[in-house]
């Protein structure tokens, strides 16, 4: 997936450290400018003595400090190559973390990061709104601008050596400084008037668009080899002018195992904004492609996947296709918990493989492809196919066989090895669970075990 370039850039420099216009808040109100002190770039302002903390001013909104941390901080506001769509605020990291890595690597090496706070306007906003978001959370609005905390994906604490005692006074602080970093942010939504806000009520949404709507199926692979058994879901909407003439986009599309995507054009504006433009520009007869949701829908697979598509590549659907999606991830699940060694119920595993169908054995393989996942779930088959409930055991594995006729990997030489094991077990319990199939299954199921 592509990631959002100005994302990166952010966090790269909410990553970097004291070595570009870091500074150390002062312990004391800031005495008055000399020439042989020269003021900070971003001078912290006293707040009220009552408050015990140090306010900086950082443009955007104000964030107070807790007096009691300063010196154990680097406090950085100095972001000179940010651009006003998307700007850092504040970068805040432990000292110790970040004198530890320069002494013993001459660079910091990201070390240290606590906290930090940026700013974003609209466009930002619906940007972000498109990535997973690691290590950045809106939390916040005023009716312009959102704002978001930032904190690492993992841990930052260094000490010399790399060492890491969790028993240790250094560890309790580096603890005490994660925690004020919540506390901050929750004081800066009430020191700058701010309306609390998150994208969990957007996300919760089942359309970013007003109006009517088109699901396609989208099969990825079916240009290229005609595969057809990944399908992702496209959800088309008309953000500007519905009906006739108006312009189609996709807003947001589901992966094979149902995971949802928001998108929006990087275009440097508002979507809004964007999609008024582009309506203009269609009605003076530009972009003929986008007035139909199949030539938005390619025009999208294009430019957000980088696929060539052609006329098998969409098919229009109802709605998301839920059935198939939870058993591509159920199945991804159990295969996973396999390879890792992870206890999994057998009869919860043969439920699993015995109500797949052809295109979710086809959906793992390529999305497994190159992972040694066949041999993990075959064995896990073997040891569960006899027990207790012999014919609802005999029953899966028979449906295992029959979902996996077509499928490009060799279930079916394990398979019938497995099936002749249960029929010696229990024959009568095989031969129920046989009947249960219909007569054209039940001859082909006779041929190929030897029957």
């Amino acid at each position: 997936m592509r990631r959002f370039w100005m994302l990166l850039l952010t966090l790269g420099l909410l990553g970097s450290l004291a070595g570009c216009g870091a500074q150390t808040p002062p312990e004391t109100p800031p005495v008055p400018e000399t020439p042989e002190v020269p003021a900070p770039e971003a001078p912290a302002v006293p707040a009220d003595p009552d408050e015990d903390c140090v306010v900086y001013d950082c443009g955007e909104i104000e964030i107070a400090l807790p007096a009691e941390h300063l010196d154990q901080l680097i406090v950085d506001t100095d972001f000179p190559d940010a651009e006003d769509s998307w700007r850092p605020l504040m970068s805040v990291y432990e000292r110790a973390s970040v004198e530890a890595a320069e002494a013993d690597w001459g660079d910091s090496m990201g070390f240290g990061f606590l906290f930090g706070f940026l700013a974003m306007d609209r466009a930002g906003y619906e940007r972000l709104l498109c990535e997973d978001g690691s290590g950045i959370e809106v939390f916040a609005a005023d009716g312009e601008r959102y704002y978001a905390y930032t904190y690492p994906t993992d841990v930052q604490f260094y000490r010399s050596g790399g060492e890491i005692s969790t028993e240790s006074q250094d560890w309790r602080n580096w603890e005490a400084l994660n925690d004020m970093g919540l506390t901050v942010r929750a004081d800066v939504v009430e020191r700058n008037g701010l309306t609390p806000h998150t994208g969990a009520e957007f996300l919760a949404r089942p359309f970013t668009w007003e109006g009517s709507h088109v699901f396609l199926e989208y099969r990825p692979y079916y240009a290229v080899d005609g595969d057809q058994r990944i399908v992702y879901t496209l959800v088309l909407s008309q953000p500007a002018q519905q009906g006739e003439g108006g312009v189609w986009c996709v807003e947001r599309w589901y992966d094979e195992y149902g995971n949802q995507y928001l998108w929006f054009p990087d275009s440097g504006m508002a979507s809004e904004d964007y999609f008024a433009r582009l309506q203009a520009e269609c009605g003076a007869g530009e972009h003929p492609e986008l007035r139909t949701p199949a030539g938005a829908a390619a025009a999208f697979a294009k430019e957000y996947f980088g696929h060539d598509t052609e006329e098998g590549s969409f098919a229009e659907a109802d709605g998301l296709p839920e059935a198939y999606m939870e058993r591509n991830s159920r199945l991804q699940e159990t295969v996973l918990d396999l390879m890792a060694g992870r206890e999994v119920d057998p009869m919860e595993l043969l439920d699993r493989v015995g109500g797949a169908s052809a295109d979710n054995w086809g959906s793992l393989g390529r999305g497994m492809y190159g992972s040694d996942w066949f041999t993990p779930l075959m064995d896990a088959v073997e040891d569960a196919a006899v027990g207790t409930e012999q014919q609802r055991r005999d029953r899966a594995v028979l449906s295992f066989l029959l979902s996996a006729q077509g499928a490009r990997t060799d279930f079916r030489t394990p398979l019938i090895a497995i099936l002749r094991t249960q029929r010696e077990a229990d024959g009568g319990a095989f031969a129920a669970a046989l009947a249960e199939f219909s007569p054209e299954e039940r001859a082909y199921l006779k041929t190929v075990i030897g029957e």
